[in-house]
């Protein structure tokens, strides 16, 4: 069987300016000589890299969730309140759709965004030809917009101003996790180079099919 060629052209996704792709070198960044927008910005080592982050992720992931974000005590007793916890309290208040929210967005999507970096940056690593590559790169760019743990971080802390006039509040180890939790998460976007896993996925299909 014929291999496929991998595309080299690349399109400007602002002015579709038709261009060949050039060979980037460090943190270099290139832009569209029509209209000036950004294309590519590289980063060296970005799957390696992604892949430590999205490991510290799900490493974070667990006692973010399992551990409490507040304990709140009241007259003496206390009640300590998980993501978990806080959504199934919205849920019994009658308040199902945020609830549900709360669920995909703080816990569900993270997951799955972490788990999907973690397989693409191991399988671009290893130079392996996993399965399923481009749904799962097509998959994570898509969580990667619906990621909304920095939502809710700050309604735990508006949260806590209103709170602190009529209990005790205080921090629990799942709130500082969660912390971290974003901030990896944040970096891990930002280090991932969309560009260069899409050319890397694209040299493995052709790899693939050499040997077909």
């Amino acid at each position: 069987m014929t291999a496929t060629t991998p595309d080299t052209r690349l399109a400007c996704h602002e002015c579709d300016l038709l261009m060949q792709r050039p060979q980037l070198h460090g943190d270099q960044v290139l832009h569209c000589p029509r209209c000036g927008s950004r294309l590519i910005s590289s980063h060296p080592n970005s799957a390696e890299r992604s892949l430590a982050l999205a490991l510290a992720g799900l490493i974070l992931l667990l006692p973010a969730n399992l551990f409490p974000v507040l304990t709140l005590e009241v007259l003496g007793r206390q009640q300590e309140q998980t993501i978990f916890s806080s959504a199934m309290a919205l849920y019994r208040d009658g308040l199902g759709l945020v609830a549900l929210a709360i669920l995909l967005f703080a816990i569900l999507v993270p997951l799955c965004k972490l788990l999907l970096l973690t397989y693409l940056a191991a399988a671009l690593h290893l130079r392996a030809r996993w399965p399923l590559l481009p749904q799962a790169m097509r998959s994570y760019q898509h969580l990667d917009q619906w990621g909304m743990l920095e939502v809710y971080l700050i309604a735990v802390l508006v949260s806590v101003v209103k709170l602190v006039d009529i209990a005790v509040v205080h921090p629990g180890p799942g709130l500082y996790s969660l912390a971290a939790l974003i901030a990896v998460t944040t970096l891990s976007s930002s280090q991932l180079d969309p560009d260069l896993f899409w050319h890397q996925i694209s040299d493995l299909q052709a790899a693939e099919e050499e040997h077909v």
